[in-house]
């Protein structure tokens, strides 16, 4: 099952906490782990095309954190969603 994602929470220095969509709310571990293990995929819609989202595995200087797949804009598609 494809949730989609249309808001999100940040913490005070701009990092995405929460997630949010039609009907659901989950922190940002929990996202990871439903993707991790495959019990849902996730995706937001930015001008009428739709984006999945993927987790982005931790390396030495960053830790593990969710991206969308390449669509119709170079901006971060996460980070420019509402508020839950």
């Amino acid at each position: 099952m494809a949730l989609q994602i249309t808001g999100v929470t940040k913490d005070y220095q701009g990092d995405i906490t929460r997630l949010c969509g039609p009907n659901w709310n989950d922190s940002i571990e929990g996202v990871i782990d439903d993707i991790e293990r495959g019990r849902y995929q996730y995706f937001v819609e930015v001008n009428g095309y739709r984006a999945d989202v993927v987790v982005v595995p931790a390396t030495v200087w960053v830790k593990k954190h969710l991206r969308t797949t390449a669509d119709t804009t170079t901006r971060n598609n996460l980070d420019y969603l509402g508020g839950c």
